[in-house]
């Protein structure tokens, strides 16, 4: 994939991060003619990068949500990205391992919504962000980048590339929910078979539907909103772990059950 002349830098960049994905060559970082500088125009290049895709959004990702996770990327606030329907997987999931750069793990509170939220300008409250959820999953992110040493890339270029978003597994959908103390819901992460984190939904800016509603607002100042049956996944509540192929990854929500992702080689 080559980048021409006459498009702007939104543009330029979402090209390049794209073509680093599908060959599987991170580039060591975007040229200054099209590195987004600020967040507006991070944002901007991954509204490129979604459309030159050709994929339809299937939902949304908050990265950055627990304190681990911004000490991680060494920011100090959320992001979004979007999950698009090829990458949408239900649990069990098997993928290819030789499809991703690399492969970091988070389990997520993700919610499916059951009716469009809309951009308005003011806002959604969390008990009408909640009222519109049809059901919750336990899921986990599968993380990857086009970018060498993603970490230290700023955020803005982590936006850009799609909010390092690289595919969404969700297990078994729970419709009963309302009743469950969310913030203090354990998880637990096995890899192989052993031990490899714990947590607790509280992990995510304080809690899941904390975190669905700043989605929500995110989307609704810049005049986008949240659709019907789309997923929104809230931010990882364990430790994150790479996997190398052949690697299995369980993550145990308890009564709402497990997600299970394998790599093959």
């Amino acid at each position: 994939m080559t980048t021409s002349a006459t498009q702007g830098p939104a543009e330029r960049a979402a090209a390049l991060l794209l073509a680093a994905r599908r060959a599987r060559r991170p580039i060591e970082a975007l040229p200054d003619d099209c590195r987004p500088a600020t967040l507006v125009e991070g944002y901007l290049a991954q509204d490129a990068f979604v459309a030159l895709s050709g994929g339809a959004v299937a939902g949304f990702k908050i990265g950055a949500t627990s304190a681990k996770a911004q000490a991680f990327l060494g920011i100090d606030a959320p992001f979004a990205g979007c999950v698009l329907k090829d990458d949408l997987h239900d649990s069990p999931a098997v993928l290819a391992a030789a499809r991703f750069p690399f492969r970091l793990i988070e389990p997520e509170f993700a919610f499916r919504l059951g009716r469009d939220l809309a951009p308005r300008a003011n806002g959604y409250t969390p008990e009408e962000v909640a009222a519109a959820v049809a059901e919750l999953h336990p899921a986990i992110e599968l993380v990857t980048s086009g970018l060498q040493d993603w970490r230290r890339q700023g955020v803005a270029s982590l936006i850009a590339d799609n909010g390092v978003n690289a595919a969404l597994i969700l297990g078994p959908a729970c419709a009963d929910w309302r009743e469950l103390d969310l913030p203090r819901h354990e998880v637990t992460l096995r890899v192989n078979g052993e031990p490899a984190g714990t947590g607790v939904g509280g992990n995510a800016l304080g809690g899941p539907l904390t975190a669905l509603a700043w989605l929500v607002d995110h989307r609704a100042r810049r005049g986008q909103g949240v659709a019907a049956g789309q997923v929104v996944t809230t931010g990882v509540v364990t430790e994150f772990v790479e996997l190398d192929a052949g690697d299995e990854a369980v993550a145990d929500f308890g009564p709402l059950g497990e997600v299970r992702l394998a790599f093959t080689a």
